[in-house]
């Protein structure tokens, strides 16, 4: 790509590979003329300088990153664009709305020949662009699908310190390292279950458009050894539906609950106990869930689909959500800083989103999270209690899915094999080229 081009995610297209100008036209000059009388100027007209050439249109591909403040409007004018092609652009509805929303960092192509408006494009997103082109004195709107290019690499690490920094030592963004978490979150506390010498292993892609990398993921398929034991996930689309991940043998990793409602830089602080004493009554009373220390304002997560049953205070606990989860189970929240957003009774919930803000409210010594577990009321450790899973694939779909699997487990191995021989090589990464897992 030219490296006047300013976006760092290039509008791909054989037509806007190049948006340089063409030379300037040439300039047809006459060095004299104050003895040309009119008879004598068409004689040399016709006899002298023959038939005046054409000149060559000037065209021009113009490059636009929207700034604070900016309109189409705005653009337009700067470009001396005429307003009843604006005007014609958004005449066309529902196709063009979206640059009435223009923000800061968009982008955006114009076409131009002559002061006049050829063509439009606007990058709707990674893979979509907008195009308006004007033909018969009409412009038109559609929409055009992007295909980014997909590169499947690995990565391996050992846990030497923490998951995070060895991720980061094994070449993983934090993106990565965290939805290597959420696949093995819900069979691995990631707060309390870590040990040095427990490792991973990763297979998965990096986008790029028109060479250039622009995203990464999915992981198409990871193997986490922790104290042990070796869980291994592959992502996979049942019928074609929605992309989830699963064990070798068919059956969902995705449970019912999340294993902890916070992320794995928080700590145990307390545990779940029936004759603890009490850091600020300074006496015996039991301990019905566990408490996981983290700053104040860490994310706290619902550890599965629910119902708001009570958000608010609640005494010693402080500001307080209760989830229920069907008429089996609930779960709580407690000591929060803050309830987020549009959180309050009888609204519905999903796993993972995040419902409120770790605090020190209520009877606490310092800010962490107090989660309980409850099954028919009764409280139960939710370090230790057998999550609930969820659909596994279904029984006449399984052939082909250990069918399709059987490359990606073979990858796994190779990659086990050779770190197991040679652990944290300098280079964690091996590429290869293979067709793309899924939608991402």
């Amino acid at each position: 790509m030219p490296s006047t081009v300013i976006s760092v995610t290039p509008i791909v297209g054989r037509e806007l590979e190049s948006f340089a100008r063409e030379p300037n036209p040439v300039k047809l000059v006459l060095r004299s003329t104050e003895n040309l009388t009119t008879t004598n100027n068409s004689k040399l007209n016709d006899k002298k300088f023959g038939k005046i050439p054409k000149i060559n249109t000037k065209i021009s591909w113009q490059s636009v990153v929207v700034k604070p403040g900016d309109s189409l409007a705005l653009i337009f004018s700067r470009f001396g664009l005429s307003s009843n092609s604006l005007f014609q652009i958004m005449s066309l509805g529902e196709e063009t709305s979206i640059l009435k929303t223009l923000v800061p960092g968009d982008k955006l192509k114009f076409h131009i020949v002559n002061n006049e408006l050829l063509t439009l494009k606007y990058e709707m997103e990674l893979t979509k662009i907008l195009k308006v082109s004007k033909k018969d004195n009409e412009f038109i709107a559609e929409k055009i699908n992007i295909k980014l290019d997909s590169i499947v690499k690995n990565a391996n690490g050992i846990i030497n310190d923490s998951l995070f920094l060895s991720g980061q030592k094994a070449g993983l963004s934090d993106n990565l390292i965290m939805r290597l978490v959420a696949i093995f979150g819900w069979d691995i506390d990631f707060a309390l279950d870590m040990r040095k010498g427990d490792s991973f292993t990763i297979l998965y892609e990096e986008q790029y458009k028109n060479g250039v990398k622009v995203a990464e993921g999915p992981i198409i398929a990871a193997e986490f050894i922790n104290q042990g034991k070796a869980i291994r996930a592959i992502r996979y689309s049942e019928n074609n539906e929605r992309n989830d991940y699963y064990a070798e043998n068919g059956d969902a990793m995705r449970k019912a609950f999340l294993r902890t409602p916070v992320d794995f830089f928080s700590r145990i602080s307390s545990r779940f106990s029936l004759e603890r004493k009490h850091p600020v009554l300074n006496k015996i009373r039991a301990h019905k869930g566990v408490d996981y220390a983290a700053e104040t304002g860490t994310p706290v997560k619902a550890t599965g689909d629910g119902v708001i049953a009570f958000a608010g205070k609640n005494g010693g606990f402080g500001t307080t959500i209760k989830l229920k989860h069907g008429g089996t189970y609930s779960t709580v929240y407690a000591h929060l800083h803050r309830i987020a957003k549009n959180i309050r009774k009888g609204k519905k919930v999903k796993q993972g989103q995040i419902i409120g803000y770790v605090g020190q409210s209520g009877l606490a010594t310092g800010p962490h999270l107090h989660y309980e577990f409850q099954i028919h009321g009764v409280h139960r450790n939710p370090l230790t209690i057998k999550l609930p899973k969820v659909k596994a694939i279904a029984k006449e779909n399984l052939p082909e899915f250990k069918k399709t699997i059987v490359p990606i487990l073979a990858e796994l191995d190779r990659i086990t094999r050779r770190s197991v021989t040679s652990a944290q090589q300098s280079d964690p990464f091996n590429e290869i080229k293979i067709s793309a897992m899924g939608d991402g």
